[in-house]
C-alpha cells in the first residue's frame, strides 16, 4: 500500500470511531478548510488578463476607457495598402488550405 492510501486509511479508522456529531462537524470543517487553500492551483498566465464581466456598464463607456477611437474605410484602406507582402495572395490562400 503506498503511503497516501496508508494515511488516508489511517484517518478513516480516527475518525470511524468519533461518536460525537459536533466533533464530526467541526473535523469536515477544517479538513475542508484545508482542502480549498491547499487545492488552489496557479492561473495559466493568460488567466492573469482574464477580468470578471462587469455589468450595467454601457458602451460608451469601454470605449471611454479603452481609448477608442474610430478609423475611417479610407485610412484603414491606405494603411492596408501599404504592406508589403513576400508572398503573393495565391500563395497566402493555398496555405490555408493545407
Amino acid at each position: 500500500m503506498n503511503k497516501a492510501k496508508s494515511i488516508r486509511s489511517d484517518i478513516m479508522e480516527i475518525i470511524f470511531k468519533v461518536d460525537d456529531i459536533q466533533l464530526l462537524k467541526s473535523m469536515f470543517q477544517e479538513v475542508e478548510k484545508t482542502l480549498q487553500t491547499s487545492i488552489v492551483k496557479p492561473l495559466p498566465s493568460f488567466m492573469q488578463a482574464v477580468k470578471p464581466i462587469r455589468t450595467n456598464v454601457t458602451l460608451d463607456q469601454i470605449k471611454a476607457e479603452q481609448n477608442f477611437k474610430p478609423v475611417s474605410y479610407q485610412t484603414f484602406r491606405k494603411k492596408a495598402n501599404e504592406i508589403e507582402w513576400e508572398q503573393d495572395l495565391e500563395e497566402l490562400l493555398g496555405a490555408l488550405t493545407k
